[in-house]
């Protein structure tokens, strides 16, 4: 005796209904999954766009965009020293003698400043030598300096000073069409103190370039690519070193494999222009209060690192306006929202996941009444309905449904509903 066959319809039901459940338990977390979900983020997203997560429901799928607008940021800004034209006469002299900056660092130290990044170039006609070694010992003693210089092009080229190299890439780690990048070898103010030991340097200005309202990153000396003073500081902020910078050209800076991600164009500067912070938010601490302050006198300002900027009367054009927009710059570099926005898709509990898989097999097996043409249309029906779904779900309700599962169990039932006929001849 033979043993009744499984009729065509139960047979149906019971490999949708397992290939849903394989699918909806063993996909999610898979390159198969982010595959799909990068594909449908292109449908409402801008690339270039950055994935985290991994689609589960412990560790929901992140999606980063680049910011075409700048944020608000009048919040949270950096701890601002400036240099004024010290009208109290605290100092040796005004601008600042190398001594009066020796004594400035050596103050931030006591105040618990680990990161001091100095946006002016350290540089005077006949300094004297015993000064300028205080100096350099207050630079070295700093556990991350950054000095500033700006930078410029000259038929006869120099060498990379080593405190640029350190801050420094080689163009080899850079990806995108070079040609549109700023040229530069030189530095136009002889005898520029940039630090001896460890100290990072980054320029200020390109001077063989037009200022724009866009700030500039990067440039290339030679074969190394070097960085600007914010970016520099940004790279502080964030406790990251320059090597593990990931760059393409016209498109983002990524500080490291997990980003933040800083959108630049061809020509390495950055995409967005920074925001204008009111004068009222921008109180800058004058450099000569210092000197006589607490010990707490830090204590509750923004982290690091501490920024010195140049706010001297005398001042010339272009050196006053790269001060004005350090903090700008720098804040929305460092800011969590300054130049990504992220969205989280997280996946609905497993209860209504799995409700939801069976209303769709428990559809699939009722149009098992239907005549075998009309069964197949109506599946490709249902499978196109549920992509349509599920492009307009994600952007809007920011979930990320279980759409494969549910593919796949209208995928299995398509050929079963072929080969129906077949199974009918065979069963007694």
């Amino acid at each position: 005796m033979h043993s009744p066959a499984m009729p065509p319809r139960i047979l149906k039901l019971l490999a949708t209904s397992i290939m849903a459940l394989l699918v909806w338990a063993i996909v999610p977390g898979t390159f198969i999954d982010k595959a799909i979900f990068s594909v449908t983020a292109r449908s409402f997203a801008n690339p270039p766009f950055f994935i985290t997560g991994t689609g589960t429901h412990d560790n929901s799928y992140t999606l980063r965009t680049l910011r075409s607008f700048a944020p608000d940021l009048s919040s949270d800004l950096p701890t601002d020293i400036a240099i004024t034209d010290d009208p109290d006469n605290v100092f040796q002299s005004s601008p600042p003698s190398p001594v009066d900056f020796a004594i400035i660092l050596k103050n931030l130290r006591r105040l618990g400043a680990e990161s001091v990044a100095i946006g002016m170039p350290l540089a005077w006609t006949d300094p004297d030598m015993i000064s300028l070694v205080a100096l350099d010992q207050q630079l070295d003693a700093l556990p991350s300096a950054i000095t500033s210089a700006p930078l410029s092009r000259n038929p006869v080229p120099t060498s990379l000073p080593p405190a640029f190299r350190r801050a420094s890439i080689p163009i080899t780690q850079i990806k995108g069409g070079l040609n549109a990048l700023p040229i530069v070898n030189r530095i136009p103010i002889p005898d520029v103190i940039l630090g001896n030991k460890s100290s990072l340097a980054g320029f200020t200005i390109l001077e063989s370039e037009e200022p724009t309202e866009f700030p500039q990153l990067i440039a290339r000396w030679e074969d190394r690519v070097v960085f600007s003073f914010e970016l520099l500081a940004t790279l502080s902020y964030f406790g990251k070193l320059p090597s593990s910078l990931k760059i393409h050209l016209g498109e983002y800076i990524s500080l490291g494999e997990s980003g933040p991600y800083i959108p630049i164009d061809d020509f390495g500067r950055l995409a967005i222009n920074p925001p204008s912070i009111s004068a009222p938010n921008l109180s800058p601490i004058r450099a000569e209060k210092l000197i006589d302050a607490d010990n707490d006198f830090l204590a509750g300002k923004p982290s690091q690192p501490v920024l010195i900027r140049n706010l001297l009367s005398s001042a010339d054009e272009p050196s006053r306006r790269f001060s004005e927009a350090i903090i700008p710059t720098i804040s929305m570099l460092c800011a969590p929202s300054g130049t990504t926005e992220a969205r989280t898709f997280q996946r609905s509990p497993s209860l209504p996941e799995l409700l939801f898989l069976t209303s769709i097999v428990s559809l699939i097996y009722g149009m098992g009444n239907y005549p075998i043409l009309r069964e197949k249309i109506s599946l490709v029906c249902l499978g196109a309905l549920i992509i349509a779904l599920h492009f307009i779900l994600v952007p809007t309700t920011t979930t990320w449904p279980p759409t494969l599962p549910a593919l796949a169990a209208v995928l299995v039932a398509i050929p079963l509903t072929s080969c129906r006929k077949q199974l009918k001849k065979e069963s007694p």
